[in-house]
């Protein structure tokens, strides 16, 4: 039991000393990243033609109620909007990724940084876009058997979970796509700690932005908006950076 509790107590030690290294990553690289988090302004609008939306960090999909009778135009006007979303939130996620690695090893932003954001942002596109598929394919077999909604937002959350990481592998150490997903589930195994931490911690962060600004729209309804904002330059990017630090924490000289 003893050594149990001063297993979990070095854990959160360390899960500490990890939201310090991105803390302080987002402080040094704050207009970089504030940069290439504006296309992220961009895409959650566009995210709300669609049908089904679901963002955890890495993750870029819409959940709900499958339509099933969307006319020509709707069908084309959601495609256009996913592949756009998609397009613009893999470019996103794809610099912020760079742009920290550069920072903790002591680097800056070069030529091939800027390649390897492109190269990312390809990879990253494909494998949201399959994740995006996956639940939309499980939605349409639920809503053909009847079986309960919450299985669909279950299998949502496994999937989120699945590639939650795969961003890190990608751009820090150039997987392929589906080495970056298996990357990703092998971090999740041996760091579950640290998962389930982040897990709170954007769920605090998420839940603390979205209530400020309920409170601030009650005398300033434009207020709500800002959330948006708030959530787009700010919130995802920074759990982003923590991302990084979690995955660069299996990498003792990093920690």
């Amino acid at each position: 039991m003893k050594k149990r509790y001063e297993k979990a107590k070095q854990g959160m030690a360390g899960f500490i000393d990890i939201l310090s290294h991105a803390v302080e990553a987002y402080s040094k690289n704050s207009k970089l990243i504030v940069s290439f988090s504006i296309p992220l302004l961009i895409a959650f609008p566009l995210s709300l033609l669609l049908p089904n939306f679901v963002a955890l960090s890495g993750t870029f999909l819409r959940l709900g109620s499958v339509k099933l009778d969307l006319s020509a135009a709707d069908v084309l006007v959601t495609l256009v909007a996913l592949l756009l979303s998609l397009v613009f939130f893999a470019f996103a996620i794809a610099a912020i990724n760079v742009t920290v690695k550069s920072q903790r090893t002591l680097n800056r932003l070069t030529s091939r940084d800027v390649e390897l954001i492109e190269g990312a942002t390809f990879s990253l596109f494909f494998i949201f876009l399959t994740a995006f598929a996956a639940i939309v394919g499980f939605n349409l077999l639920i809503a053909e058997y009847g079986i309960p909604q919450i299985w669909a937002t279950v299998f949502a959350l496994i999937v989120s979970s699945i590639v939650l990481f795969a961003p890190q592998a990608v751009v820090l150490e150039e997987a392929g796509l589906s080495h970056a997903v298996a990357k990703s589930v092998s971090l999740i195994q041996k760091k579950f700690g640290y998962f389930i931490l982040f897990l709170i911690v954007a769920g605090l962060l998420f839940l603390a932005n979205t209530w400020v600004f309920i409170e601030i729209s009650k005398g300033w309804p434009a207020a709500r908006f800002l959330s948006l904002v708030t959530q787009s330059l700010i919130v995802l990017p920074f759990l982003e950076v923590l991302k990084v630090q979690i995955y660069l924490s299996k990498y003792s000289l990093l920690n």
